[in-house]
């Protein structure tokens, strides 16, 4: 079973990531190079429905899925995207489903922490919705968001309402700063995430998984290929209910 990333911004010419369809087959070498096998492609969905784009993100996932497989890049690509607190007034159920990863049966969406403002009441109160429309929640990035981080109350209640918790791994090597880092190597040590995901934009914020469990290993931190290869796939085929075992402590 190879590698999977949950959050990475593949889709070209539609948010900060690849700037057109050469960039995106790039983007893709260097995640196959780092040991990932599949991606959800997650645009920033602020983007797409400025675009009014929202309804063709799965045929523009399968145009970027047909330039790999010519291109003879061995990923699979899937669909998803990037749902943040503030765009959910603008959403429905079938909306959210347009977006979601998963089975039929047990759907959820990847919901990014807040990185430029937001109280961490608003982003729960988006949290709380989706989970009432019927849909899991996978919180994207949480050790990067500060008000959400000295909230540790509000952490285990995600946690206890069935929210994962997926950390960066651009995070764990440093380059959003010293703070988001001890905050995802505590996360991790603590069993309180459940992904790690690159995140990844362009070749200059490429994938970093292998990094990040490098990172992992040097804190002795074990267990950590489950966070980017068990765990992601079973997201993917059984839902956020239906976790392994093996965990990173």
């Amino acid at each position: 079973m190879t590698r999977a990333e949950l959050h990475f911004h593949l889709l070209p010419e539609v948010d900060d990531g690849p700037a057109d369809l050469g960039d995106a087959v790039a983007l893709a070498r260097l995640a196959v190079a780092d040991g990932t096998g599949l991606v959800t492609v997650t645009p920033h969905v602020r983007d797409l429905l400025a675009l009014g784009i929202l309804h063709e993100v799965p045929a523009r996932v399968r145009e970027v899925q047909e330039a790999l497989d010519a291109a003879g890049v061995p990923l699979e690509v899937r669909t998803g995207a990037e749902l943040a607190h503030d765009d959910v007034p603008a959403f429905d159920a079938r909306m959210l489903d347009a977006i979601a990863q998963g089975p039929r049966d047990a759907r959820w969406v990847l919901i990014e922490a807040p990185l430029f403002g937001g109280r961490a009441e608003e982003f729960l109160a988006a949290t709380a919705w989706i989970r009432r429309h019927g849909f899991g929640t996978l919180i994207g990035h949480p050790e990067r968001c500060a008000p959400l981080m000295e909230r540790s109350d509000a952490i285990a209640a995600e946690r206890r309402a069935g929210a994962r918790l997926q950390i960066n791994a651009s995070s764990l090597t440093g380059a959003h700063g010293d703070a988001a880092r001890a905050a995802g190597l505590g996360l991790i040590r603590s069993s309180q995430a459940d992904v790690i995901a690159s995140d990844a934009h362009r070749a200059t914020r490429p994938p970093r998984l292998g990094e990040a469990l490098a990172v992992l290993e040097a804190h002795g931190i074990r267990g950590g290929d489950a966070l980017v290869r068990d765990v992601p796939h079973t997201l993917l085929e059984h839902g956020l209910g239906a976790l392994p075992s093996v965990r990173a402590a």
